[in-house]
């Protein structure tokens, strides 16, 4: 697995401590049953994350290998082909 260090500053950082704070400012308002319920929410959440980034990945990783295969396959007249 591979982890990486959060930029100090950075717009990632920021998000990151903004949700930090508003999950700790709700699990303050929150009864047992609502705290279960938030945490189920939010690992949900994270999974649905997980997957779209997955997604966005594959589909990126496709359209670049589609693309190398459009420019290998594209004839452009300087070579011509030894079979007959």
């Amino acid at each position: 697995m591979t982890y990486w260090k959060v930029v100090h500053g950075s717009e990632y950082q920021k998000c990151l401590y903004e949700v930090a704070e508003l999950e700790k400012q709700l699990n303050e308002l929150l009864d047992t049953e609502g705290k279960e319920k938030l945490q189920d929410f939010v690992t949900a959440q994270g999974k649905l994350s997980y997957i779209n980034a997955e997604e966005r990945f594959t589909q990126g990783f496709r359209m670049g290998a589609k693309l190398i295969l459009e420019i290998m396959n594209e004839d452009d007249g300087a070579l011509k082909s030894l079979k007959k």
